[in-house]
C-alpha cells in the first residue's frame, strides 16, 4: 500500500505535455477533505465515518431482532479491493464462524461466484455453466433456514441490473439486509481492474482501457461502462440500496497508508459482528498485482490464442495457474501506474465520489480520506504497454518453463490433471 507523510496532502505534479497542474478546485477539495479532527480527541475522522470497532458481543449471543428476523450481510463489491482476501478468510474459517452462530454459505470456495452469476444470468467469456442454475436460490434457502447472521460475499453482484436487484431483495425479504461495499482509491483501482481483465482473456491495451474508463460510452468493448457499474460506490450503492436506511449501508475503505496486514479484515469484521481475533488468518493472503512486463506478455498471449483454447482450459491453465501462481510471484517487476494526466483526472473524480458518499449518509468504516489520492513528486512511470523487450522475453521463458513443468508433473501423477 502506498503511504504518505502526515499533515495536509502535498500535491507535487511535474508538468508534462498535454497536462496542467492540479486545478485549484481539486487542490482545495483534497486539502479540505483530509484529516478532519474531532475537537475532543484530535483523531482523524470524517463526518459519518468511524474506525473499525470490536463487536459488542459474540454473534451467537447477540439478541435476536424484533420478530426473530435474521440479518444478512450482503457484500457486493467492489472488485480488486481485497474481496478475495476476505473471502478466503471466511471460507477457511467457515466452521469456526458457524460455531459462533455466523453462516458463510456454500459448498465450495467458488459457490458465491456461482450464486452471483446465477442471479445475474451471466457467465465468463460467454460460457454459462449449467451447474450455476439454482445456486442463488440455494443461498437464499440456507439463509432462511439459519437462525443467526449470514454473510454473502462476492464482487460480481455489484453490476446487477435493477430488476435483478429487486429479485434479490424480494427473495431476502425475510431478513434485515445490510449492504457492505469495500472501496479503494481510484488511481489504484484502474490499473488493478485492467490487469484483471487481461487475466480474463481481454486484449485491450492499458492506454485503451484508460480511455474507455474516462469515456465509457465511447468505447468499443463496454469495459468502461462495466468498470463504473462495479467501481463507482455512489452509483452502485444507489442502485442496490433502494429503500434501505443509510445506517444499513456500510462502506469499508481500504487503507491508503501502510498499516497492519489484517486492517481490512478488522474493518470488515467490525461490520458483520465477528470478533476479528477469533479466526485463523494463516490461509489468507492479498492478491499480488502483475507487473508491466507480465501483464503485457499475458495480453499478447491472449491476442495469439484462438478459439481452439476454450475458456475452461484458459481459466485453469492461464488465469489461475500461469497468471495467479507463476507471474505474480516474479520479483523485480515494474509497477503499473496511471500516467500523470490521468492521475489528475482521477483525483477530480475521487473528490466527486467522496462528496457523494458523504452526502448519502452511509456508515463509513475507516475513513473517506482513504479514497483520496496521495500524489507525490515522483512521476517516474514506465509505459505499461511498452516494457523492455528483454523483460517480456524473460517472462515468456519462465512462463513456458512453468507450463511444461506442470504438464510433466500431471503426466507423472505428481499433481492431478
Amino acid at each position: 500500500m502506498c503511504g504518505h507523510e502526515p499533515g495536509l496532502l502535498a500535491v507535487h505534479v511535474r508538468a508534462v505535455p498535454g497536462m496542467t497542474p492540479l486545478n485549484a478546485r481539486i487542490r482545495q477539495h483534497l486539502q479540505g477533505l483530509r484529516h478532519r479532527r474531532t475537537p475532543a480527541e484530535g483523531k482523524l475522522t470524517d463526518h459519518g465515518s468511524r474506525p473499525a470497532r470490536a463487536p459488542t458481543a459474540p454473534a451467537a449471543t447477540r439478541p435476536d431482532k424484533p420478530g426473530g428476523r435474521p440479518t444478512v450481510y450482503f457484500h457486493i463489491g467492489a472488485p480488486k479491493t481485497g474481496t478475495t482476501y476476505l473471502q478466503r478468510i471466511m471460507w477457511h474459517n467457515r466452521d469456526a464462524l458457524r460455531a459462533t452462530g455466523v453462516l458463510y454459505p456454500g459448498d465450495s470456495f467458488g459457490a458465491h461466484v456461482e450464486a452471483a452469476l446465477d442471479l445475474r444470468e451471466a457467465g465468463f467469456a460467454g460460457v454459462r455453466d449449467p451447474l450455476m442454475e439454482g445456486r442463488w436460490r440455494e443461498f437464499v434457502d440456507a439463509a432462511r433456514a439459519w437462525s443467526g447472521p449470514v454473510i454473502i460475499s462476492q464482487e460480481l453482484f455489484s453490476p446487477a441490473e435493477p430488476a435483478q436487484i429487486e429479485d434479490a431483495m424480494a427473495a431476502l425479504d425475510f431478513a434485515d439486509v445490510h449492504l457492505v461495499y469495500t472501496a479503494r482509491e481510484l488511481s489504484r483501482q484502474i490499473p488493478a481492474a485492467w490487469q484483471e481483465d487481461v487475466k480474463n482473456r481481454f486484449t485491450v491495451r492499458f492506454d485503451e482501457f484508460i480511455n474507455e474508463v474516462r469515456n465509457p460510452t465511447a468505447g468499443d468493448h463496454g469495459l468502461g461502462q462495466m468498470f463504473w457499474r462495479m467501481q463507482d460506490p455512489v452509483e452502485v450503492l444507489a442502485r442496490w440500496s433502494g429503500s434501505l436506511p443509510p445506517q444499513r449501508v456500510h462502506v469499508v475503505t481500504v487503507s491508503s497508508r501502510d498499516g497492519a496486514p489484517d486492517e481490512l479484515w478488522r474493518r470488515f469484521a467490525s461490520v458483520v459482528g465477528v470478533e476479528p481475533d477469533s479466526v485463523d488468518l494463516s490461509g489468507a493472503f492479498q492478491n499480488t498485482s502483475l507487473g508491466a512486463a507480465e501483464a503485457t506478455f499475458l495480453r499478447r498471449l491472449n491476442v495469439a490464442l484462438d478459439d481452439e483454447v476454450g475458456w475452461p482450459l484458459y481459466n485453469e491453465a492461464v488465469k489461475h495457474y500461469l497468471a495467479q501462481e507463476v507471474l505474480v510471484n516474479r520479483g523485480g517487476t515494474l509497477p503499473i501506474k496511471l500516467p500523470a494526466a490521468d492521475r489528475e483526472w482521477a483525483a477530480g473524480r475521487s473528490v466527486v465520489m467522496v462528496e457523494g458518499l458523504r452526502a448519502a449518509g452511509y456508515d463509513i468504516v475507516g475513513s473517506l480520506d482513504d479514497l483520496l489520492p496521495t500524489l507525490s513528486g515522483d512521476d517516474t512511470n514506465p509505459d505499461p504497454d511498452g516494457p523492455p523487450v528483454e523483460a517480456q522475453l524473460d517472462v515468456a521463458v519462465e512462463a513456458i518453463a512453468a507450463l511444461l513443468l506442470r504438464i510433466s508433473r500431471q503426466r507423472r501423477g505428481v499433481i492431478p490433471r
